[in-house]
């Protein structure tokens, strides 16, 4: 009766679990600036059948094609992306829970109340909250690669599950670029497994090569069947086999040789962040041994295998491009599933010495010592978690924690940066011309809501700054900038790349206005009610022939 009702109330941990990530995310319930990018490309898909930011002009300046095609779909339904990312991230992330506790499950070889701690501790993270919010595909692709490893591990005694880890990871590398390099870890891990169980067979008794089994094949049509065509027609859509945002981040030279390694110091302050504000630090004794203690062979064997590697090359590329600008570690998301599975399994494997230990002089009590260490270290474990979490959700979100951290940006400057671009963009909207152009820093809420062509100055959305400019900054995501001969090639109409934010109506000298202003641009004040940062006046420069006229213009 009590183990019916252990199983039970696996269950009824895991809701709970889904009930706490709802209540998280919403804590946080924002759109990041970047999610507006995609949100522009989904707009012309719906509305003008492309995959573009300025119609006519195909620049693949997304990473997340499969999350940039479904809103884009919405769209075409009638429903906002800036609702649906949220709506989705939060489900995605509600599936990651269910999917890891299944994950956990076969692990751990029997139906448990300890598989249900992974999605328990993934609910309390910070992190994993905030990034199920943030109009991202983060938990799209955290949940692809998390059913592909439940597949590769499943697969372990039922074969057929290699179909299934096709699509997964298919449509992951359909999601983000480093779907393909998930893949390779998954497969060199299965096909490493597969080749060491044959060389022991053909040890004992010799018998035919090692080939491919159906399951393995029908795994590989699946994978190359989604991918391969949607790779060809995006390369000859967009001309070029990496994403436009590959050359801005990963590609060209630096103009300094030590910025290369100042790019490698802030990757390798961003993972150790991770490690620090997820508390794994504190932790890793018990996820390395809930890994390395595993019989060879079986599924949590190869889970283990599969996390180790994972962990590895995921950490290794991280640093290699050098984190990145979002707080809160949206990056390395997957690596918070590995993270839960591995104390889980860790904990529990403790919990089953210190009960062998509790139970060890017999009788009753004994027997009640080693049935309560189980539940009262896993307790211990998640009561320790959550309190930290909620420490860091709290100061994450708190007004005025505007720092940037190495580069790295706190989730309330991301929410107040954003809301100040989309009450920019939603000022300004109507005030444009169909042959105007824009410069702009930020190419996502403030272009989104003004509905403006343009590119934006670090060439996310910019053939010629993402393949023809050099490196000048370590910071992820904002190593290229465009320089002032590339910026005009443009012929733009406005440059708001080079902008102030000021309290009053009196426009302070801009640093970059005097190529502008000789070029033919004035500097144009807005007041913008509702701004919050800086203030609610808002300078940029304004080609003076164009004689912009908009309502809130500082005359």
């Amino acid at each position: 009766m009590a183990e019916c009702a252990a199983l039970r109330g696996r269950w009824v941990v895991l809701g709970a679990a889904a009930i706490a990530l709802a209540a998280h995310s919403l804590a946080y319930n924002f759109v990041t600036d970047d999610a507006y990018i995609s949100f522009v490309f989904s707009r012309n898909l719906a509305e003008h059948g492309e995959l573009t930011f300025n119609l006519g002009q195909p620049v693949e300046g997304y990473t997340s094609f499969l999350w940039t095609f479904v809103l884009g779909v919405g769209m075409i339904a009638g429903v906002p992306p800036d609702y649906a990312s949220r709506v989705l991230g939060t489900a995605c992330g509600l599936a990651t829970l269910y999917a890891a506790f299944r994950l956990a499950e076969r692990a751990l070889g029997r139906p448990t109340l300890w598989a249900a701690v992974p999605a328990v501790l993934l609910a309390c993270s910070s992190g994993f909250a905030c990034w199920s919010s943030g109009g991202l595909e983060t938990q799209l692709y955290t949940l692809l690669v998390t059913v592909a490893l439940d597949a590769l591990v499943a697969a372990t005694t039922r074969p057929r599950a290699l179909r299934r880890l096709g699509v997964a990871l298919a449509l992951a590398s359909m999601t983000r670029p480093e779907g393909p390099m998930v893949a390779a870890v998954l497969g060199a891990v299965w096909i490493s497994r597969r080749l060491i169980a044959w060389l022991r067979a053909r040890a004992s008794t010799p018998g035919p090569g090692l080939r491919p089994t159906r399951d393995e094949a029908l795994a590989l049509a699946w994978f190359f069947g989604l991918w391969a065509p949607w790779f060809a027609w995006r390369w000859w859509y967009y001309g070029w086999p990496f994403p436009n945002t590959y050359y801005v981040k990963a590609s060209g030279p630096w103009v300094a040789p030590d910025l290369g390694h100042q790019m490698i110091d802030n990757g390798l302050y961003y993972v150790w962040l991770w490690l620090r504000q997820s508390h794994l630090l504190l932790a890793l004794p018990i996820a390395i041994a809930g890994l390395v203690a595993a019989r060879p062979g079986t599924p949590r064997s190869v889970l283990a295998a599969t996390c180790a590697v994972l962990s590895a090359v995921t950490l290794a590329y991280t640093v290699s491009v050098g984190g990145d600008f979002m707080g809160l570690h949206r990056f390395i998301m997957p690596m918070f599933v590995i993270a839960a599975l591995a104390v889980t399994l860790g904990a529990e494997r403790l919990a089953g010495v210190l009960a062998r230990l509790a139970g060890a002089g017999g009788g009753g009590l004994g027997a009640v010592l080693r049935a309560a260490v189980g539940p009262a270290l896993a307790i211990a474990l998640i009561a320790g978690f959550a309190a930290t979490q909620w420490r860091l959700t709290r100061e994450s979100l708190r007004w005025g924690n505007f720092d940037s951290d190495h580069g790295i940006d706190t989730p309330i400057y991301l929410i107040a940066y954003t809301e100040d671009r989309a009450t920019i963009g939603r000022a300004m909207a109507g005030c444009f011309q169909p042959d105007d152009f824009s410069i702009v820093g930020g190419a996502g809420a403030q272009p989104y809501f003004a509905r403006m062509r343009g590119v934006d100055v670090f060439g996310l959305v910019s053939e010629a700054i993402a393949h023809d400019e050099p490196r000048v900054r370590a910071r992820a995501g904002h190593t290229k900038f465009g320089s002032d001969r590339v910026l005009a090639a443009y012929h733009p109409t406005f440059v708001f790349s080079c902008y102030a934010i000021h309290r009053t109506p009196a426009p302070p000298a801009l640093p970059c206005q005097a190529f502008w202003i000789a070029s033919g641009f004035e500097p144009v004040t807005m007041h913008i009610p509702g701004l919050r940062l800086q203030g609610e006046y808002y300078s940029f420069l304004a080609r003076t022939a164009r004689h912009f006229a908009c309502p809130g213009r500082v005359r």
